[in-house]
């Protein structure tokens, strides 16, 4: 079974711009916020020079490369798991990926406004990561009552338990699923439970087209957030 991976971010941000670029799907794109009611899927081919290599001295009728799904969903916006704007709705398609792909606005464009007023991706990765771990502490929280109930004559189920209380203190801390250390074997217990907060997350800049030449590393939203 091969990766998938979401693609997620406050909306205008340019998530599906990065779609369309790296996807065989080609999505809608507007300047409006929250225009779309549903996500985008595709498949995003990973070229391997070495296939191309091997194919010199074993002849193949036909190249096949490894592929990533991709998932786009609605912009998410802050108490987007308290049911603000639409992204809440959609939550659910990001936690069958196997990561995320956060995409931050780090561009200013007048005929675009920000959603939050004003470009700063520091503040826009703590606002979704916030909402990431509201999620998450809502899923905990339900399981570990259910873990409660059944663990007083199924003593099999104190471990889960123990490591259910274990995430949901850190989340209600404010941090997320992935600062609790927890060995193979823990996190195999809450392995079906797809917490949002403990999948791998890659962070995209997403700068002005006159910049992509090198002269982003002026830009100071960029460096805001690489520090």
């Amino acid at each position: 079974m091969g990766l998938k991976c979401g693609i997620i971010g406050l909306t205008n941000t340019g998530k599906t711009t990065m779609f369309n670029c790296i996807s065989n799907t080609k999505a809608q794109i507007t300047d409006f916020a929250y225009s779309t009611n549903k996500s985008n899927v595709g498949v995003c081919n990973v070229p391997d020079e070495r296939l191309a290599k091997i194919n010199t001295f074993i002849q193949a009728d036909k190249l096949i490369y490894a592929t990533v799904d991709v998932v786009d969903v609605p912009g998410l916006a802050k108490g987007a798991s308290q049911g603000e704007g639409i992204g809440n709705a959609f939550l659910a398609d990001i936690r069958q990926c196997d990561a995320l792909i956060h995409v931050l606005r780090c561009f200013d464009n007048p005929n675009l406004p920000h959603v939050e007023g004003s470009v700063d991706p520091v503040r826009d990765v703590e606002t979704i990561n916030l909402e990431l771990i509201f999620a998450d502490a809502e899923v905990v929280e339900r399981r570990l009552e259910r873990v409660k109930k059944y663990s007083k004559n199924d003593k099999s189920l104190l471990a889960e338990q123990d490591v259910l209380e274990r995430l949901l203190a850190a989340l209600n801390e404010g941090k997320s699923a992935r600062s609790v250390s927890l060995t193979e074997e823990e996190a195999a217990l809450v392995a079906d439970a797809r917490l949002l907060t403990l999948k791998p997350i890659i962070y995209v800049a997403n700068i002005a087209e006159d910049e992509v030449g090198g002269s982003y590393v002026d830009n100071p939203a960029y460096q805001a957030l690489a520090a």
